[in-house]
């Protein structure tokens, strides 16, 4: 999430004319902090995300920061909030309790768009067996996304994990109907941006930063 092909699509959409596809699916940039005495704020790409964040009435901590672009054009910066932070991808899918991947778009798409990578993503990388497990709850997952309508520079897309309520989206600080039932559904979301075969390797790496 989100594939080359969505991002280059996009890219042309907005007017931007390609020149290869040969360059680096991910795009590797330093991170800037605030200066000393203002909030404790973590930036990528002109894209600030708060050191800590509150779901579940629980504590999240930003455990890193990812951008997803394909040579100079910019999808989303992901960012990775969790209640302990940690560096190893399999600690991560296992660990219980809220997560939240935040995503700050930075390129106007729509939102189907987003669906179909995130679904077409787990259906050519998960096993037979996680599928079937999976049911109609990957489809319902895929209709919420559908439903934001077209995607914005600026806006705000929460995936969030909710312990015994499931998968819940937030766009824009509103909540997009109710949550889609599964940690399962939520770890196969994860491992896009985290796992063995993630969609890009250096906002993976970026993710896996380990806190601020």
């Amino acid at each position: 999430m989100l594939s080359a092909k969505w991002i280059w699509r996009a890219a042309r959409r907005a007017g931007v004319v390609a020149l290869t596809l040969g360059l680096s699916a991910g795009l590797g940039v330093p991170l800037a902090a605030c200066a000393a005495g203002e909030a404790q704020v973590a930036t990528l790409e002109g894209q600030r995300f708060e050191d800590t964040t509150t779901l579940a009435d629980r504590t999240l901590r930003l455990n890193g920061l990812g951008l997803r672009g394909v040579a100079w054009i910019k999808a989303f910066v992901a960012g990775l909030y969790l209640s302990a932070p940690s560096k190893d991808s399999a600690q991560i899918l296992a660990m219980p309790g809220p997560k939240r991947i935040r995503l700050k778009i930075m390129l106007d798409a729509p939102s189907h768009e987003l669906t179909k990578s995130l679904t077409g993503r787990i259906e050519d990388h998960e096993p037979a067996a996680v599928r079937v497990k999976l049911g109609d709850r990957l489809t319902k997952l895929g209709a919420l996304i559908d439903g934001l309508g077209d995607l914005k520079v600026g806006d705000v897309l929460d995936l969030d994990f909710i312990p015994d309520k499931g998968v819940s989206l937030r766009f824009n600080d509103k909540v997009v109907g109710v949550p889609v039932a599964g940690d399962d559904l939520y770890r196969c979301v994860l491992k896009i941006f985290v796992g063995d075969q993630p969609v890009d390797r250096r906002m993976k790496e970026g993710l896996l930063r380990g806190g601020y």
